[in-house]
């Protein structure tokens, strides 16, 4: 443009000139300022005009050059100071990586204002401060990050959410977490974060909420699903029993999937929630009905625990169990006190024998004892097993057949028999 305007200058000042030559009139220009006049003819004041004009568009094509030179060397300088921030951002990283998390932060935020990656080396650095206590200044680059990426809101939040939880700040993550949930209820990653949150606080109503949302995006493994529907059950029982509740307690079982209710722990929980509000007739019918088909020998251990009373029939069904069972000590003694509640005085002789001949317990000794004084009329021995339950509470007795006892022992296969009464 600036060559195009200077051809026109001098083609018209060539035509101008050339007719006043050939007219023998060059003109007359006068000019005056204050006391000052200037006199000349056309022909040099055109001169001096384009002379002017020429110099202007001199001087702008000169500036125009120093500013391409400008922005050249500016660029130049940009590029080099974002490769070292490339470089800073590279380098922390691995310091981050190994462990030397002062020297991370500080290679970190060596460069960050020249940084094309500003919310990568504030996020890095908040975890490099994280890792060195320093949590004021952990939330001091989070807020930079989100003041140079603000589109990223999700990802800050989550970061800062995993540097909460991993600093046990519970409460603090649960409402960043809430906040990003409800900018992205279905984000696979949130909804984890929530449920670790939700576990550590044993916020069991919160958590049950979301196993929905965990189990169609299957966040865990079956296996980890499943102990977290079982936690998250123990908790919702537990919250019940706290309250002395019987009748809730109760309601929230029944709430509890199939599926669940096959679990052993599950089972036993419930019922050692049961026994604490003293409703063990509720506790037997539970554990009962689960080893009938999950034998389980922790439940057993429960269930020979119980001192309740049973009909008839539930007497054969618990006495079902020992054509699979029968050398199992937990559940002979459990029979023997069972048949001690419906005063079968023989029977619960038998199996309390028959349990002592296997493993010899405190307990065990302790109703024997009690039956042989109490209802056989036969103290002499009574005596002899309170005598052998003290030994074998304070862990002196070795279990050796006393002269006078009755029992023959043979640990590896008693002489037992289901003794079925009128």
């Amino acid at each position: 443009m600036a060559r195009l305007i200077t051809l026109i200058l001098i083609i018209i000042a060539a035509v101008a000139g050339f007719s006043m030559y050939k007219i023998q009139d060059l003109g007359f220009l006068t000019a005056g300022i204050g006391d000052y006049k200037l006199e000349t003819n056309l022909m040099i004041a055109g001169a001096v005009l384009i002379a002017g004009i020429l110099v202007l568009l001199l001087l702008f094509k000169l500036f125009s050059l120093l500013h391409k030179l400008t922005v050249f060397f500016g660029a130049q300088r940009k590029v080099r100071l974002q490769e070292k921030a490339r470089t800073a951002l590279s380098h922390g990283l691995i310091e981050l990586a190994e462990g030397r998390f002062a020297e991370a932060e500080k290679l970190l935020l060596k460069q960050v204002k020249h940084s094309d990656n500003a919310l990568l080396t504030y996020l890095s650095a908040a975890r490099a401060a994280q890792q060195q206590g320093e949590h004021e200044r952990r939330d001091d680059y989070l807020r930079k990050a989100h003041e140079a990426t603000p589109t990223a809101e999700i990802a800050i939040g989550l970061t800062k959410a995993e540097l909460q939880i991993a600093h046990e700040q519970y409460e603090q993550a649960l409402a960043n977490l809430t906040h990003l949930y409800e900018l992205s209820p279905k984000h696979a990653y949130v909804i984890k974060l929530l449920l670790k949150t939700y576990h550590h606080l044993a916020d069991w109503k919160k958590l049950h909420a979301l196993l929905d949302d965990a189990k169609k995006q299957k966040l865990l493994s079956s296996d980890k699903f499943l102990a977290l529907e079982l936690d998250v059950w123990r908790g919702l029982l537990g919250g019940q029993a706290q309250a002395k509740n019987l009748t809730a307690l109760t309601a929230a079982w029944n709430k509890i999937p199939e599926h669940l209710k096959g679990q052993a722990t599950l089972n036993e929980y419930y019922a050692n929630l049961l026994i604490d509000l003293n409703a063990d007739n509720l506790a037997e019918k539970v554990l009962r009905q689960h080893l009938n088909s999950n034998w389980t020998e922790s439940a057993v251990v429960l269930y020979s625990e119980l001192n309740v009373v049973i009909d008839h029939h539930q007497l054969e069904q618990v006495e079902s169990w020992l054509k699979e069972h029968q050398h199992n000590a937990h559940l002979l003694l459990a029979m023997g006190k069972l048949c001690l509640n419906r005063k079968l005085w023989g029977k619960a002789r038998h199996y309390l024998e028959a349990s002592l001949s296997i493993h010899a317990m405190p307990e065990t000794y302790l109703k024997l004892a009690q039956l042989l004084e109490q209802h056989m009329d036969d103290a002499k021995q009574a005596e002899i097993y309170y005598r052998q339950g003290l030994e074998c509470l304070a862990g002196t007795h070795h279990h050796e057949t006393a002269a006078n006892s009755p029992l023959q022992h043979d640990t590896t296969k008693p002489a037992l028999k289901i003794v079925h009464s009128d």
